[in-house]
């Protein structure tokens, strides 16, 4: 049970937060209509505008606003662009991804590559971060002093509070048996001694679920699930605007659910589970016609950067109407929809969006209307009726746009504006 205590310092978090959203999504806005909007008075609305300009965050002027009546024109609040700038950093188990961004959630600049950073050892691996985000700042002149924070999605279980990967999943597998190895790495110290500014990391579905939430699909949805389809399957679950953890920061692991207690061993130690069955890798031996009969965690390719390549190629055959491509991906979708009845039975949420990793830019509209069915048939029908299925709407960068929420929402939390 929350103290009243809690309560109220989550209420103040989330008042900042839906006060800077509005201004975000407005562009510019008075005090007066961000009262309208929010059901704030407007007495807590200038107390947290003064807030928002005391930090930088907000500033007054900016684009006009048109007076109503014959009464003084009101002073639009708009996002300071130019005071701070956030780092975000998706470390995929196929894909790269770095940019600087503004407070709006802007992209300014952007860094891409493929590349396995997994299979570093050592220090090569903190190493290779700290060699991208310095490249990145700079190739464009940013100081440490613009900067509000550094944030990292990554998959895999990670300690969100102190900003730490942490090992494997799972147990039972010794690690050169595993795809990827966190090693218990403590990002947060490490990037923060370098770059002198605050560092976040959090598994990468709950950091595309804040993404959408601010920025993308979400942005009007209260309540909802952030399902990440890909080689890995994860999912990020918003609950009354807010992002629910779980006590350990690890919740919600919708792939590691066991669909055929016969079936082979999974990564994690487990058998059977739906990452076996859903997981793009497994797209890929289904197209190719390996392995037809079931899973076997011996794949065509264990080069995640080729996978992800061959995925792409499906996806756009299959929206080319190539039926083999269309057969595949109606296969993974079927499974996916296990996974998604699962979801919406647990969590009844107002909609399932669907979010694609290390996958590039393929478009899984093709998976909506097969996962959609699945909820329909499948889930509780109090449930089944209202929860829709939809696809992101900021596709491979989702969990760029989930890192400036993720900074933007702890800077909220800060009592006095200052880390």
């Amino acid at each position: 049970m929350r103290s009243q205590g809690s309560n109220s310092k989550l209420v103040r978090v989330q008042n900042r937060a839906l006060v800077l959203r509005i201004i975000q999504k407005r562009g510019s806005v008075s005090r007066k209509e961000i009262a309208g909007l929010t059901g704030l008075t407007q007495a807590a609305i200038t107390k947290i505008t003064a807030d928002l300009i005391d930090r930088g965050l907000v500033v007054e002027g900016g684009n006009e606003i048109k007076a109503q009546g014959l009464g003084r024109r009101p002073v639009g609040l708009s996002i300071n662009k130019e005071r701070y700038k956030i780092v975000s950093l998706y470390l995929g188990r196929t894909t790269i991804q770095a940019a600087v961004c503004d407070l709006s959630g802007n992209i300014l600049f952007k860094h891409e590559e493929f590349g396995d950073i997994y299979a570093d050892t050592g220090k090569d691996f903190e190493t290779e971060i700290i060699t991208i985000i310095d490249r990145l700042l700079t190739s464009h002149g940013i100081g440490s002093e613009s900067l509000l924070g550094i944030a990292i999605a990554a998959p895999g279980p990670i300690n969100a509070k102190k900003g730490i990967l942490l090992g494997i999943p799972g147990n039972n597998l010794k690690v050169s048996e595993a795809p990827f190895d966190w090693r218990n790495v403590d990002i947060a110290t490490i990037l923060g001694e370098r770059f002198g500014a605050p560092v976040f990391a959090d598994n990468e579905a709950n950091v595309a679920a804040l993404g959408e939430s601010w920025f993308g699909a979400g942005m009007n949805l209260n309540n909802f699930v952030l399902y990440s389809v890909g080689i890995g399957i994860g999912s990020g679950v918003i609950i009354d605007g807010m992002m629910y953890r779980g006590e350990d920061d690890v919740v919600s692991e919708i792939g590691h659910i066991t669909i055929d207690y016969k079936g082979p061993q999974c990564v994690c130690g487990n058998f059977g589970c739906l990452e076996l069955y859903a997981g793009f890798k497994r797209l890929v031996d289904l197209y190719r016609g390996d392995n037809a009969a079931g899973p076997t965690g011996v794949f065509t390719s264990k080069d995640h950067a080729v996978i992800a390549r061959d995925v792409e190629f499906i996806f756009n055959r299959a929206a080319a109407g190539e039926q083999a491509a269309i057969a595949a991906v109606s296969e993974i979708g079927r499974f996916l929809g296990i996974g998604a009845v699962s979801l919406a039975n647990i969590f009844s949420p107002e909609s399932i969006i669907l979010s694609g990793n290390d996958i590039g830019g393929s478009d899984l509209g093709l998976l909506v209307p097969i996962v959609q069915e699945s909820v329909r048939k499948g889930a509780f029908s109090v449930i089944a009726n209202k929860v829709k299925v939809m696809q992101s709407s900021l596709g491979k960068d989702a969990r760029l746009y989930g890192c400036v929420a993720l900074v933007l929402q702890d800077f909220f939390d800060q009592p006095d504006g200052e880390y």
